[in-house]
């Protein structure tokens, strides 16, 4: 009986992707910042590393699998990124930046809604920031005065889902719904005790058709804002607030943060640390905080730009007097 050789197998070709080209050069210029690699860049997209590696490849091309959310998570990171260098200064690992980390995960793990209560200025953004920069699939939304309409919402997570897959006459939030829906993705809301009434009930309504966590970060003017309506009070289910009290009631300050931020913005202090230090703590436990300590020490230093002979203390009070401020300095 004659044998037929087994016919041979075929490879069949793997269908590659034409990845977004801007994307892909600004992730590119992202790597070639000192610190940066193919392996850190994985880390925070939450992929391989040969991922970036043939998505950054000469051909523009990557293996099949899901682009669209890859290059979403990429977009996110680079958010990130821009948000941190617009700051001027490197997040610290500080107790409020780690409340707010907690806070985040816990609600991401319960996939539940929840707010994350602080004053102005104490913290609660950098810690946003912090948290994003190492889970980069979360979606921040940054609230302004020009962006706390339902609308700016809407078009907002529309551009968060992308084009891929709309039809031009589904309602833009439909679509938006069903990209996210399963994702998991957590919404970060920062500064919501801004929205409107009907956004913030958007922002709920989104949550509960998408299953995403959804963390609403703002002052205690946002408690006041949902205790207001009996239907979003009743869509909370977490409530978390970064303390910053000692057990007698008065106002802790982080003195290492307090240093960190001097460091990062003022040059060459040397001697004067410890006496730049103990003003900057006057500063913080006053309205504001560390945002302010933060605006004062720029403000030193364009002082003392313009007038070399003043000492990094002197430049500090003098910035005092320059800024809007409702109290003395000892």
């Amino acid at each position: 009986m004659l044998s037929h050789p087994e016919p041979e197998e075929r490879e069949t070709p793997r269908e590659t992707y034409s990845c977004d080209k801007t994307l892909r050069q600004n992730l590119l210029t992202l790597r070639e910042q000192p610190g940066w690699s193919n392996n850190l860049l994985a880390k925070r997209l939450g992929v391989n590393a040969a991922v970036v590696s043939q998505y950054l490849s000469e051909d523009g091309c990557i293996y099949p699998g899901d682009v669209p959310k890859l290059e979403r998570a990429i977009n996110d990171l680079l958010n990130n990124e821009a948000r941190r260098r617009a700051s001027g200064v490197e997040t610290a690992l500080c107790d409020e930046v780690e409340q707010t980390r907690v806070a985040l995960e816990y609600i991401r793990k319960t996939s539940d809604a929840g707010v994350l209560i602080d004053e102005s200025g104490g913290g609660k953004s950098r810690g946003i920031e912090f948290y994003s920069r190492l889970n980069p699939t979360a979606i921040v939304y940054q609230c302004f005065s020009w962006n706390i309409s339902k609308a700016s919402a809407q078009s907002f997570m529309f551009d968060v889902a992308g084009m891929s897959g709309y039809d031009g006459r589904t309602p833009r939030a439909v679509h938006a719904v069903k990209k996210l829906r399963g994702s998991e993705r957590l919404l970060v809301v920062d500064d919501a005790h801004f929205l409107h009434h009907t956004a913030l009930q958007w922002w709920m309504h989104f949550h509960e058709a998408t299953q995403c966590p959804l963390a609403l970060a703002g002052t205690y003017a946002l408690l006041n804002k949902i205790e207001a309506d009996p239907q979003i009070f009743s869509r909370v289910g977490l409530r978390f607030e970064v303390k910053k009290m000692d057990d007698k009631g008065n106002l802790l300050v982080d003195r290492d943060l307090i240093k960190h931020l001097i460091k990062q913005l003022v040059p060459k202090v040397n001697g004067e640390m410890e006496e730049l230090s103990d003003l900057c703590e006057q500063v913080a436990r006053e309205h504001g905080h560390y945002r302010s300590v933060h605006k004062q020490l720029k403000v030193a230093v364009e002082v003392k730009m313009g007038n070399p002979r003043l000492s990094f203390v002197q430049a500090f009070r003098a910035a005092h007097t320059m800024l809007v401020r409702n109290y003395n300095l000892n």
